[in-house]
């Protein structure tokens, strides 16, 4: 049954992944045909980023409250109604911005909490000495999916224009719903919360960071994960310009940029998977970070085709690296009760810059031209990087993790009452 579920959340986590290649793609290029504005594409990733993360916030105890499968299902559902305005909007022909806006929000929204609870049940499916291969495995399943996705998005939208994408992206959700609603009851969480209050859900959503207030380390990766993802989200919310106006190529061109991309994923994905378990987990970690940094720092300066599809390949191959080991890393040491809500801070986390990296990359690109944005967004990391790999705090992150899970374990449990303290009350 566990083996059952496992592969029903890989499809369902891959159809959500293909889908989202074809939608996000066709709202760009529906934002850019109306507007022609750099502004207004950094200002479509805002309006996504900033409900992701308020409700990563607000809604983190939600995936240890409610059942899990059930919970992902309501998401996808509200997702796939907020991909039908824009489209019934277009098919009409009165497509407005707003309605690009209002899909982008509602959406970002639901994607707040959808992968997070999909992380908090991989460990209850999965062998635990193998979560490294299992989180590789789900993250090679959604690189398969941004691998085909982007490309026949591209193809299609080059050909019919955005509209059609969209509609694909709406029958991927359909077929995730269906899928999530045939998985077999997962079993619950290992403390179940007690009945709802306000001052007992203040309480769960603190309880997510305290994780990180008794592993600082981890506090710190997820650092340089946000640095990463600010960097990364002004430059690919710039794709369509750059594509556009450096490279003078069409939708076809960014499909098959993110579909390179997708591509360096699965190969370092492989890697990850032959490696088995990886012990130098900080050099591993934090090099991959400030390579992608200093690739794409190069990239902005070399305006060619075939050189940015190097760079975003040997990027993406470079990305599990970090990504993988970090899905690792919680897994074994987040407990299973607290999985849903440290996952969604930990999302929180590492996209808390999001927003601003996303307004940024226009404002930068419209100021100062886009091959400026992508040396400043290169170096960000890189320096980062750097200066981390100096911490002598993240080598507790290196070599056998046993005596840290016993650690964390150990502090998780209530306290012991004394002897006769019962016996008073």
């Amino acid at each position: 049954m566990l083996k059952r579920s496992y592969y029903g959340l890989l499809s369902t986590i891959s159809l959500s992944a293909f889908g989202d290649a074809f939608g996000l793609l066709a709202m760009e290029w529906l934002v850019y045909e109306l507007t022609g504005s750099k502004l207004a594409m950094g200002a479509l990733a805002l309006s996504s980023g900033i409900p992701e993360l308020l409700l990563r916030l607000i809604g983190s105890p939600l995936a240890d409250r409610l059942p899990r499968v059930r919970f992902m299902a309501c998401l996808a559902a509200v997702r796939l109604l907020a991909i039908a305005l824009p489209l019934g909007m277009g098919l009409a022909g009165q497509l407005q911005l707003w309605h690009l806006f209002a899909a982008a929000g509602l959406s970002g929204a639901c994607a707040a909490l959808f992968m997070p609870t999909a992380m908090a049940v991989i460990p209850g499916v999965a062998d635990s000495r193998k979560l490294v291969r299992a989180f590789a495995v789900i993250d090679g399943c959604k690189g398969a999916a941004a691998l085909l996705g982007p490309a026949l998005a591209g193809v299609i939208t080059a050909a019919s224009g955005a509209l059609p994408a969209l509609g694909i992206n709406m029958l991927c959700y359909t077929a995730a719903i269906a899928t999530l609603l045939c998985l077999p009851k997962l079993p619950k969480p290992d403390t179940a919360p007690g009945s709802f209050t306000l001052t007992a859900y203040m309480r769960e959503i603190a309880e997510g960071f305290t994780f990180y207030k008794q592993f600082p380390a981890m506090f710190t990766i997820m650092l340089m994960a946000s640095v990463s993802n600010l960097s990364s989200i002004a430059v690919w919310t710039m794709m369509v310009p750059y594509v556009r106006e450096v490279l003078h190529r069409d939708a076809a061109a960014m499909g098959t940029l993110t579909t390179a991309s997708a591509l360096g994923t699965l190969a370092g994905l492989g890697v990850i998977s032959l490696l088995g378990e990886i012990t130098h987990r900080r050099l591993v970690m934090l090099g991959s970070l400030g390579t992608i940094g200093v690739i794409t720092s190069i990239w902005g300066l070399v305006p060619s085709f075939p050189f940015a599809l190097a760079a975003v390949f040997v990027s993406g191959a470079l990305g599990p690296f970090f990504g993988s080991l970090s899905s690792s890393l919680h897994g074994r040491l987040v407990p299973g009760n607290l999985q849903g809500r440290v996952n969604s801070i930990r999302f929180l986390i590492g996209g808390s810059l999001t927003p601003l990296g996303a307004f940024a990359g226009g404002a930068i690109a419209e100021a100062y031209g886009i091959s400026a944005l992508f040396l400043a967004a290169g170096l960000l990391p890189a320096v980062f990087a750097g200066t981390a790999l100096l911490l002598p705090g993240l080598r507790m992150l290196d070599g056998d993790l046993s005596m840290l899970e016993a650690r964390h374990l150990q502090n998780s449990r209530p306290p012991a009452v004394a002897p006769g303290v019962l016996a008073k009350r």
